[in-house]
């Protein structure tokens, strides 16, 4: 199962619903058991992480109403885990973060949870 395909997997298990909002300024936000889309990222490769990290918010009881760094950062490390469970093809954690679609200013963060990882494979 790919990433994408993940993303619709847990989306459905949770009972959320994507609803496309052509007016909305962000990229995406959640909002109880829903999660408004922007139109604009809806084919485009940031999709896939754009919808882990709201799913993230969800289940981790934040929201963006408190903008806070910190519900932003574990929205982030736990969207970067989420997307990590086929990882054994990936050459580089900018590979990764292209295939995901994951921000280039996440890249300490993609680098912080992926190392473990590859250095299992190597062991």
């Amino acid at each position: 199962m790919n990433n994408e395909e993940k993303v619709w997997n847990i989306l459905e298990k949770l009972g959320l619903t994507v609803t496309v909002y052509n007016n909305l300024h962000a990229d995406a936000v959640t909002v109880n058991n829903q999660i408004l889309v922007s139109g604009r990222i809806l084919n485009s490769p940031e999709f896939v992480y754009v919808m882990a990290h709201e799913i993230a918010h969800y289940v981790l009881h934040t929201d963006h109403r408190s903008n806070s760094i910190k519900n932003e950062a574990e929205a982030n490390r736990w969207a970067i885990k989420f997307l990590t469970t086929d990882v054994h093809h990936i050459r580089s954690y900018v590979e990764f973060m292209q295939i995901n679609g994951i921000p280039g200013k996440l890249l300490d963060m993609v680098q912080d949870v992926l190392t473990p990882i590859v250095l299992s494979r190597v062991e």
